[in-house]
């Protein structure tokens, strides 16, 4: 390796380092993020599945139950990294009220929708998104047995939550505003969209199957 490649390897480690350095929250932030909206993912996916048999052509019922909820509980976890680590970042600066209380955040990272700035409104599109996974595990942890018809409308509010998290990935920052990432995100979302329609179109023919009845 000759000096020049030395230099411009020195070089090019200092400058990586010195971003990581400089923007560790925002990393960590996008990060949580990504995860989190991969476990929500992976959680509607499998929750449809155990509704549909499907699941169960991979795994046993109790092992399913076990990875949905596992699942659902690291949801939390990286939602709380991903909201907790805005409170420190510094390049877009957030405070307590907004990142919990919606439409108080009037940030614009340049997205828009037919001329209207979606910045602020995707934030909320977060925070409520937030609620619902939080009203969902808890639910989930203290109704499904002793309040199961409750635990499961409650549970139907899951379709939200996704169509929430959705545009609040597409909209609120800036990694997937354009290129193959926000095609494949759109893509995800897309094969999500189909469970949830088989789940629907599942329930209405049970419905009709008991009302025959």
């Amino acid at each position: 390796m000759t000096a020049v490649n030395l230099i411009l390897a020195d070089s090019t480690t200092r400058i990586i380092t010195q971003r990581v350095v400089s923007s560790w929250a925002w990393y960590i932030i996008r990060a949580a993020g990504f995860v989190s909206a991969a476990l929500l993912i992976g959680l509607m996916l499998s929750g449809i599945g155990q509704v549909t048999g499907l699941t169960y052509r991979f795994l046993e019922p109790v092992k399913a139950w076990a990875l949905h909820k596992a699942m659902a509980f690291a949801l939390v976890a990286a939602l709380i990294l991903h909201i907790g680590f805005l409170l420190l970042d510094h390049y877009v600066p957030f405070n307590v009220f907004q990142v919990t209380i919606p439409f108080l955040s009037h940030v614009n990272n340049g997205s828009s929708l037919l001329g209207m700035a979606l910045g602020g409104l995707a934030v909320s599109f977060g925070i409520f998104a937030m609620y619902g996974v939080v009203l969902l595990v808890a639910s989930s942890l203290s109704l499904i047995d002793s309040h199961k018809h409750t635990w499961r409308w409650l549970h139907y509010s899951s379709y939200a939550v996704v169509v929430l998290v959705f545009l609040h990935a597409l909209y609120s920052g800036s990694d997937l505003k354009y290129g193959t990432f926000r095609a494949g995100f759109i893509f995800l979302f897309g094969i999500v969209l189909l469970g949830i329609l088989s789940r629907i179109r599942r329930s209405g023919s049970l419905k009709d199957h008991d009302d025959s009845d």
